[in-house]
């Protein structure tokens, strides 16, 4: 399962870092700005051509970090195109926000004085003075940052908390050992009833018998399920699943498994039954070589 990506447009000084680190302090998720970027995209480049190249490569590091986390962007972002390709770049599910403000009041908050050099000329390219800020189109919601009453920053984290927010999860623990169509059969009866589902992987030792290591196999179940609400964990290896009162939740077995599936055992595919190891699972397999493919 991938992450969302949150990524805030706006004016300088228009309030996108503060917002941003209140946001990921309350929803645990990377931050990317001009301060924890630096070190890895250094840019001089302030043309249009140079800006686009460097937003399009954060875009694609964003999307990198999401496999693991959410994550959050603040750049000032100005031309509509280059949002657009952000959009196209960023995983499935992203949003665009454009924190909004006038230029007055950007100017106003300018404790370094940055509009006032690109006034006189002394910085060029300044977006919103010497450069375009393009009307945002494509952007999915607006946080007024004005500082109006009823727009302070934390009302503005509570308008992106519903984007961070999951659903509960079925939990299904297992070996894995590897991703069969049994276990495909398993999953796809908890995504037709709209449930997001956890693959708790047994970190079961290497073995003969037990081949693919704890890795492979969330790997794999990535792999398989990556455009779909299913994410992988590793969890210890366990003899009993214990519990007291059953506070929130229930515990239950599968129902109404067709007899083809029930048949399937990762013991069996290990074996060589190929047969029942979906397509996409066998393409990882042969890609990472621990299948030959015959």
């Amino acid at each position: 399962m991938v992450n969302k990506v949150v990524w805030l447009i706006g004016l300088s000084g228009a309030g996108k870092t503060t917002i941003a680190e209140a946001a990921v302090q309350r929803f645990n998720a990377e931050l990317l700005d001009g301060d924890t970027i630096r070190d890895f995209f250094s840019n001089t480049d302030f043309s249009r051509e140079g800006r686009e190249r460097h937003l399009l490569g954060i875009a694609r590091m964003a999307t990198m970090i999401a496999k693991h986390t959410p994550v959050i962007c603040s750049f000032i972002t100005p031309y509509e195109d280059v949002r657009e390709k952000i959009l196209d770049i960023l995983p499935k599910g992203s949003i665009m926000a454009h924190v909004s403000t006038s230029l007055e009041v950007c100017e106003d908050r300018d404790v370094k004085g940055l509009y006032a050099k690109a006034r006189t000329g002394e910085i060029s390219n300044f977006t919103g003075i010497s450069d375009p800020f393009d009307e945002p189109k494509c952007v999915h919601m607006t946080l007024d940052s004005s500082g109006a009453p009823g727009h302070a920053i934390s009302d503005m984290v509570d308008q992106l908390a519903p984007l961070f927010e999951k659903s509960k999860a079925v939990l299904l623990p297992g070996r894995w050992q590897p991703l069969h169509v049994g276990h495909e059969w398993l999953i796809q009866q908890e995504l037709d009833q709209g449930k997001r589902v956890v693959v708790g992987i047994r970190e079961t030792p290497v073995s003969e018998s037990d081949p693919y290591s704890a890795q492979i196999r969330k790997r794999m179940i990535e792999h398989r399920y990556a455009d779909e609400d299913v994410e992988a964990w590793i969890m210890p290896d366990i003899e009993a699943v214990s519990y007291g009162r059953k506070v929130g939740y229930e515990v239950r077995e599968a129902q109404d498994i067709p007899p083809a599936v029930f048949q399937v055992s990762a013991t069996g595919v290990r074996g060589g039954d190929r047969a029942n190891v979906s397509k996409l699972v066998m393409e990882f397999m042969i890609q990472e070589g621990i299948w030959d493919g015959e």
